[in-house]
Formats: structure tokens, C-alpha cells, sequence
């Protein structure tokens, strides 16, 4: 929408003002956790140590040589926020919008609904009692609940994510082994686990080997190359789009992109149907 609004939404202009300035904040989050990431690698925080075993074998581990910034998981608590509150105030400005009255009806128990199921959503009905059913419906229908790939909706991830930030502590924030090019001299070298994406800590193993008798790794018989992005430690694969497993939406940066991205999407038709209904042009 523009910052020019149509005159339909004079009543609301202040509140869209907000949802619009939470929107633009989350954008500017999602730069500065990209660019505190960047920062962070750039100083090669990290390396990879070969251990042996006590069986013979030989490990490849990971060593982190300094932690990651607390400042990520800062950023990312506040872009949390943004984004839940700017559902919310979007609410909040249509019900004014339609009632005509400031605060709304039923204001305190107003709030963007995120359920998971049908008896979830039905059990919070009451909260949107003098919402006109145009609004209720097309709110239902982004319900998590009405997606085809549940691990993949955004409002589901945004809610999940909320309200661990919300109600536990900052979310924990780890590597996360994305991609692994290894190339060995299988004449000498065994290779008894070559590695899996998933997040690595501090001293956890990437790859096993067993090594000839007299053997040693050299760079002209073995090569071990790894990219590593940040993620939460508690993130999980599910079937996507491509129907293959997946981190959803991809890394964590791409993932809060999306969440912006939809965030904008969704506010902005529900005001478009609000304005809409305000105008006569539905049922």
C-alpha cells in the first residue's frame, strides 16, 4: 500500500503508519542479522580438527575459536516482535476500521489468531465476535491448520518462534552445516561416515575415517571443504514444495525474509477486504 492511503482508511491512517514503520524495522533486522553473520565469518571463527580415535579410526571435528555474537539472537528476538505486533496492530486497525468506534469492541482480547487446528480456532471464536464474517473467514483461511505443507507455513513458524523468544529466553542459535565437498584417496582412506547437514557444535564430528597403516591425510589426498549458515539448534526438515525434505524456506535468513515478505502480504489484503467491506463492495 502507499503511503498515500485512500481516503476510506483516514480513520485508521496512524495505525497503518505502525504496522507499515513494525514492517520496515523488521527489514532493517533482517539486514543487520545478515550483516552481523557476515562480520562474525569473516573473522574465521572456526576450524577443522583431526582427532584420533582409541579404535583406529580418525575424526574430523568442528572447533569454534569464538562463540557466536549474542547480538544475533538479539536481532533476531526483536524481528520476532516486529513482526507478531505488526499482525496484531493490522488487526487492531480494521476492527476500528469497521466498528467505527476507537477502541474497538472486545479491543483487550483482540489479537492476530495463529492456530494449528480446526478446535483451536473454534475454541478462540468469541474473541472476533464483532468482526464482520468477511474478516473471520479470510482470517481462517491462512490459518496454519489450512496448509497443505504445515512445517512450511510462515505463520506457523512465526508463531513458534515468538513464543519460544517470547516466554522461555533468546532462541539458541548454532552452525549449521549446509554443504560438505569432500574428495579422498579411497585406495588409502575409508570412509566410515562422510558427514550430513544439521546443526554442528563446538567439538561434534563431521566426518569419519580409517586411515592405511602409515597413512597420513595429506592435501593431495584428501580434501574436506564445508559451508557453514546459522540456524536455529532446534530447526527441522519437512517435506516442501519440490517434495523433497528441506530445511522450510530454506537457511535462516531466507526463512525471515519469507516471514517478512508474507507478513506484508497477509496485512495487506486483510485491509483491502476491510476497506471493501466498509465500502459496500461485499456481501
Amino acid at each position: 500500500m502507499a503511503k498515500s492511503f485512500p481516503a476510506v482508511f483516514n480513520p485508521i491512517a496512524s495505525e497503518i503508519r505502525l504496522v507499515h514503520a513494525r514492517l520496515n524495522r523488521a527489514d532493517e533486522h533482517v539486514r543487520m542479522f545478515q550483516e552481523t553473520w557476515d562480520e562474525y565469518l569473516s573473522t574465521r571463527p572456526h576450524k577443522l580438527q583431526h582427532t584420533p580415535e582409541s579404535d583406529g579410526t580418525l575424526t574430523v571435528r568442528l572447533h569454534r575459536t569464538s562463540p557466536l555474537p549474542v547480538e544475533l539472537s538479539v536481532t533476531f528476538g526483536e524481528l520476532l516482535y516486529e513482526l507478531r505486533a505488526a499482525l496484531d496492530n493490522c488487526l487492531y486497525a480494521i476492527a476500528v476500521l469497521v466498528s467505527g468506534e476507537n477502541p474497538p469492541p472486545s479491543a483487550g482480547r483482540l489479537e492476530w489468531p495463529i492456530r494449528e487446528t480446526p478446535a483451536e480456532w473454534k475454541s478462540q471464536a468469541g474473541r472476533y465476535r464483532n468482526l464482520p464474517p468477511v474478516i473471520t473467514e479470510a482470517l481462517e483461511k491462512v490459518q496454519p491448520y489450512q496448509a497443505q505443507l504445515p512445517g512450511w507455513n510462515s505463520l506457523a513458524i512465526l508463531h513458534e518462534l515468538a513464543r519460544v523468544d517470547r516466554h522461555r529466553s533468546m532462541h539458541g542459535l548454532g552452525l549449521y552445516l549446509s554443504q560438505l565437498r569432500m574428495k579422498a584417496d579411497l585406495r588409502y582412506i575409508e570412509v566410515l561416515d562422510q558427514g550430513r547437514p544439521g546443526i554442528i557444535g563446538d567439538g561434534d564430528p563431521i566426518v569419519s575415517l580409517h586411515l592405511a597403516e602409515g597413512f597420513i591425510l595429506a592435501p593431495d589426498n584428501f580434501d574436506l571443504r564445508v559451508e557453514f549458515d546459522v540456524d536455529v539448534t532446534n530447526v527441522t526438515e519437512s517435506v516442501g514444495p519440490s517434495g523433497q525434505p528441506g530445511r522450510p524456506w530454506g537457511s535462516l535468513d531466507k526463512r525471515l525474509r519469507t516471514l517478512v515478505l508474507v507478513t506484508r502480504q497477509y496485512t495487506t489484503e486483510l485491509l483491502e477486504i476491510a476497506a471493501d467491506h466498509v465500502l459496500g463492495r461485499t456481501p
